[in-house]
């Protein structure tokens, strides 16, 4: 029942969110109708006066709420657009942590459209570094391939062809974290059981990995045979420092020597290494043979 009430309030805050975003884009943009009221002229009368196809113009921005699900951060984002006559095909939407350089984008398409506004989830690591995100670009693609694009105002001086950015938008994360995870996960060693074994068997790979802060997010082994005969397992924790997957009887249908040809190890923040057979902890040795 908790889970299901914090789903309709959290469908309730979006919903109020992006209005209040729309609500913003209605006196700057007025509606071709509501122009024709004022002229007197009829709404077809006014869109066939102009020959000179219009871009969209971005019209408001912002961020907000966040919440967090397991190793994720999640902040909403809207955008409202003027779309001109050219029709919106994407909006890519940019924020940066001026204090450390490190950015997060978003591409908004039109499935995102609702309630006036453009809007969806930001997602991230629970371990990027705290401090305030700003809105730092946005660029707008047209159908017909034309982009308009917005920068920081203070970055406009690194940025040719691009506008200032009319509207400011910003998030702030608040998680203790003060130092950037730029180091990937380290391998410490792989075994497979068993060595030898029937057509159809299935083998089961263990490898040791360490990461120093935020955390082993996926483990991926790949073994080729004598033919080029590829198998690809991902290991799963199992606990401490180990990692643990089994191949597939389906995979091992072709008899032969599989050794080692490649580990890659990655950890939340997205840092990744990847180890070829022969190379680091663990030799090309590391095989198993289906007869």
């Amino acid at each position: 029942m908790d889970t299901e009430r914090g789903r309709q309030m959290n469908r309730r805050i979006r919903t109020w969110f992006c209005m209040a975003v729309a609500a913003l884009i209605t006196a700057a943009f007025p509606r071709t109708e509501a122009v024709a009221a004022e002229t007197g002229q009829a709404p077809e009368v006014l869109a066939e006066t102009s020959a000179v196809t219009i871009l969209p113009q971005l019209a408001a921005a912002a961020a907000g709420p966040m919440q967090a699900e397991g190793t994720e951060l999640k902040v909403y984002v809207a955008v409202a657009v003027a779309e001109g006559s050219a029709g919106l095909d994407h909006i890519n939407v940019q924020f940066i942590n001026t204090e450390n350089d490190r950015s997060i984008t978003k591409i908004l398409r039109p499935d995102d459209f609702a309630n006036g506004v453009y809007a969806d989830w930001i997602s991230m690591s629970i371990y990027e570094p705290a401090g305030t995100y700003m809105l730092d670009k946005v660029i707008l693609q047209a159908e017909n391939g034309a982009y308009v694009r917005y920068c920081r105002a203070e970055e406009l001086d690194e940025n040719d062809g691009y506008l200032a950015l009319p509207v400011t938008a910003a998030f702030q994360i608040n998680n203790g974290v003060t130092v950037l995870d730029e180091t990937a996960p380290v391998l410490g060693a792989v075994v497979v059981s068993p060595m030898q074994a029937a057509k159809e068997s299935e083998i089961t790979v263990t490898a040791a990995v360490a990461d120093d802060f935020s955390g082993v997010d996926s483990v991926t082994v790949r073994f080729e045979n004598e033919n080029g005969k590829a198998v690809s397992v991902d290991l799963d924790a199992a606990g401490g420092e180990l990692y643990t997957g089994v191949i597939k009887k389906s995979s091992t249908d072709e008899v032969g020597t599989y050794r080692i040809k490649k580990v890659t190890v990655t950890d939340h923040m997205g840092n990744s290494e990847t180890y070829n057979g022969g190379d680091g902890p663990f030799a090309s040795d590391v095989l198993f043979v289906i007869s």
